[in-house]
């Protein structure tokens, strides 16, 4: 198989398994399934089945608590999706073109931070003090 396909793949299962446990997961999830659907219409319903299953071991491990755990149980993932994208491009060399715009879509650019729970910022200030919160990328230039 073509290195850059397989390449590919490997970035496509990644992908799979970062998303499972983001907000981007339905667009993620009807992206790949649409390149099924577009490629092998036959297994697209089996595979939105299969994905839906992965989520859910994904939040399955990362709630049980135990990181080792729960990375684990994201490489099998990641591996059993790449092997899976692999054959599909294997078969469909164009589904690369697809693929490819899909991961693009669904890149949210620079590293963000997920945070899960409850988040409270809280600051007190006094006299000529400056107080910065953020809960993503912060900026902040004085002279």
């Amino acid at each position: 198989m073509d290195p850059t396909l397989l390449t590919l793949a490997g970035e496509a299962g990644t992908a799979v398994v970062t998303l499972a446990v983001t907000e981007a997961w339905q667009q993620a999830r009807d992206g790949i399934v649409t390149v099924w659907r577009r490629y092998r219409p036959q297994a697209a319903d089996e595979v939105g089945d299969e994905l839906e299953t992965s989520r859910r071991a994904l939040l399955a491990a990362a709630a049980e608590g135990d990181d080792n755990d729960a990375a684990a149980a994201g490489r099998r993932i990641a591996d059993a999706w790449q092997l899976r994208l692999a054959a599909l491009l294997a078969d469909h060399p164009g589904a690369a073109d697809d693929l490819r715009t899909l991961l693009a879509a669904l890149d949210p650019g620079p590293a963000r931070q997920n945070i899960r729970g409850d988040v409270r910022l809280q600051a007190r200030a006094s006299g000529s003090a400056r107080i910065y919160q953020s809960m993503g990328d912060q900026h902040i230039t004085e002279r």
